[in-house]
């Protein structure tokens, strides 16, 4: 009972501080501690585990692999802790709250503020925060316990990751209004590379699954213009420059509003990728955020997730 307080008193926000910063001097600034206070906390810990919590290196603190372990616990912790906190203030129902998302930049230019705007006309009480990251760094968030609800465009099962809902993400063509091909009923790699086209950088599933594709039919391009600013990339099709590529859901209001054309492309290794709702495996999701990742369910369902067969 003891160890077990000891792992819930202060010591373990300490402890994640360290991990996190890389330093107990970084963390003391950051908590506002005495670099002394943060360093008896973290020696209590190893010596009531019995073993060593970091490796000390010339160039900071890095988690060992018991560390690794008890940061793990720590975050659900801290996260349990957070949601019990939560779901007290608001005994009522969807009073309050913070939703804290992880997207890629396609999600956070159009479809989450909507999604945000729409859900917030029925619980005004909910506020929400969305970081945008790398597509790698997306289920990263999620562990870390930086962020409460992950959206994402995966190739990969991640681990300690629970995937609430999953759905093919086909990559389309975006193709401007007065573009040659902008009539067809879908398009292939071979047809887009004819023209001008403007591309991600190799981070991306969009950028990763083009080049695997064009390599594969020995398909020479070279982008007339490369981002790693998904909207400059569609901004740059809408001038009527060139084509770029995108999931139908980042690009859905845009479609609809007649900017562009959002075209299927018929190279199925052009669909293999899935759109991902992730949260942290083995957590009890507070109400709110329960709610919203039902909410958005509902709403990704809506996009178009086959590729139409060749004719």
């Amino acid at each position: 009972m003891a160890l077990i307080h000891h792992l819930t008193a202060p010591s373990l926000r300490y402890f994640l501080a360290v991990a996190k910063f890389g330093s107990i001097s970084e963390a003391s600034t950051h908590l506002n501690v005495a670099s002394s206070a943060i360093s008896r906390q973290i020696s209590g810990l190893e010596e009531q585990l019995n073993t060593p919590l970091f490796e000390r290196r010339s160039r900071g603190m890095t988690l060992s692999a018991a560390g690794e372990l008890l940061a793990a616990y720590a975050r659900k912790v801290s996260l349990e802790t957070n949601r019990v906190m939560g779901e007290i203030d608001a005994l009522e129902g969807l009073e309050k709250g913070k939703v804290i998302i992880a997207s890629t930049e396609g999600f956070s230019m159009e479809f989450l503020p909507f999604c945000i705007k729409e859900y917030q006309e029925k619980f005004p009480g909910i506020h929400f925060q969305v970081d945008v990251y790398s597509p790698k760094d997306i289920s990263k968030a999620i562990q870390n316990g930086e962020a409460d609800i992950g959206l994402a465009f995966s190739l990969t099962p991640v681990p300690n990751i629970r995937v609430i809902h999953s759905q093919p993400a086909p990559i389309r063509a975006l193709i401007p209004n007065n573009h040659p091909l902008a009539n067809k009923k879908r398009v292939s790699l071979r047809q887009i590379c004819a023209y001008p086209l403007a591309l991600p950088y190799a981070d991306t599933t969009i950028r990763q699954l083009f080049d695997i594709c064009a390599s594969q039919q020995g398909l020479e391009y070279e982008p007339a213009f490369t981002s790693n600013y998904m909207a400059a990339l569609n901004q740059y099709t809408v001038s009527g420059a060139g084509i770029s590529l995108a999931g139908e859901i980042s690009v859905r209001l845009m479609s609809q509003h007649h900017k562009l054309k959002v075209i299927p492309i018929s190279d199925k290794g052009m669909g293999i990728r899935n759109l991902e709702v992730q949260v942290l495996a083995g957590r009890t999701l507070p109400k709110a955020v329960s709610s919203f990742s039902d909410f958005v369910i509902e709403q990704v369902r809506q996009s178009n997730s086959a590729i139409p067969e060749h004719d």
